[in-house]
């Protein structure tokens, strides 16, 4: 069976944000880290991606600005799909602020909007924040869109993950496809499980490799893997390492046997034929264990004080035992 593996990427400003720096990547050094970038590497492999986008930010950047992108991305052959950040036009925070009547109204305005950019149907919707919960489901099939992307335990306001059983495999809820953005076990203490999920900017490469041979071992029939815009980008500058870290992922997805870089068009095409149907109903749950997310601390050093404090605390304390213990036995 093949692993088709989605490489996802929410496409957006943030709140306060601008398409210039957020989107299209441009910084200060005169070169380009966002769409462009991440299409290139792509293409590189023979690959295409889904671009989730916001097109709601038209509100506050004009409609020209968000048609561009949309241009840009499938004029490439990439995927556009509908992402739902609707506070700019609608002063709604997240999509499950809204009954189903109001988001069937959201859901129809960001759909025909891309409509009239690429001239395809939209198949395809990402939550902004993965807010998302079985009225959005019903919003989804009435409006004509038969694909969703925002189920994930991994995350606090995946609603849906409070409402149906969440499952790493995809499975029909009430008659869309439900794509979930794929998460691990990282950890656990006790009866705790400690889950993240699949990021570009999350997860290290050992994690990802992980996970996808976990994929693999288990013949699950896609694996989600998610990113943004703007992940190249950190506090105004270009993400060397993150840029890497894409770069050898795609080399290695590339490079295994069984494993197919899809877009989530190309995915919904299969899964309609009837060819996908997974081989079991089994829950898929990877785990990748301690040992690599303290490895992933350690690459993280000087990535924010949790990263820093994470990779040093563990030898700190080991080292304070051990001379507690030397205290204490001399």
């Amino acid at each position: 069976m093949t692993l088709h593996v989605l490489i996802t990427v929410d496409t957006e400003s943030y709140a306060a944000g601008d398409p210039d720096r957020h989107i299209w990547g441009h910084l200060d050094d005169g070169k380009e880290y966002g769409i462009r970038m991440i299409m290139d590497m792509l293409e590189k492999r023979g690959a295409r991606g889904t671009f989730y986008l916001n097109v709601y930010e038209a509100e506050r950047h004009g409609d020209e600005a968000i048609r561009a992108v949309i241009s840009e991305i499938h004029g490439r052959g990439h995927d556009v799909q509908l992402h739902t950040h609707p506070r700019d036009r609608y002063g709604i925070e997240k999509l499950t602020r809204a009954d189903v009547s109001r988001q069937r109204e959201i859901l129809a305005w960001g759909k025909d909007f891309i409509e009239a950019q690429t001239g395809l149907d939209v198949i395809a919707h990402r939550a902004g924040a993965f807010a998302a919960n079985l009225d959005t489901i019903e919003a989804l099939s009435l409006v004509g869109i038969p694909v969703d992307a925002s189920l994930s335990p991994a995350w606090f306001e995946s609603h849906l993950a409070q409402e149906v059983v969440s499952n790493n495999r995809p499975f029909d809820l009430r008659g869309v496809l439900e794509l979930p953005v794929t998460y691990y076990v990282q950890g656990r203490f006790g009866k705790r499980e400690y889950l993240r999920l699949v990021d570009i900017e999350a997860s290290s490469l050992r994690e990802l490799k992980h996970i996808v041979r976990q994929a693999l071992d288990a013949k699950v029939s896609t694996i989600n893997f998610l990113m943004h815009s703007h992940s190249f980008v950190r506090n105004g500058r270009s993400d060397l390492a993150l840029i890497k870290r894409f770069e050898a992922v795609l080399a290695y997805l590339s490079a295994q046997p069984g494993v197919k870089l899809s877009t989530t068009t190309q995915f919904h095409e299969l899964w309609k034929s009837g060819s996908l149907q997974e081989h079991s109903t089994e829950r898929f749950t990877p785990r990748t264990g301690w040992w690599l997310t303290y490895l992933r601390t350690l690459e993280s050093v000087g990535k924010g004080w949790k990263n820093t404090v994470a990779a040093l605390l563990p030898p700190v304390v080991l080292a304070a035992s051990i001379g507690f213990l030397f205290i204490v036995l001399t």
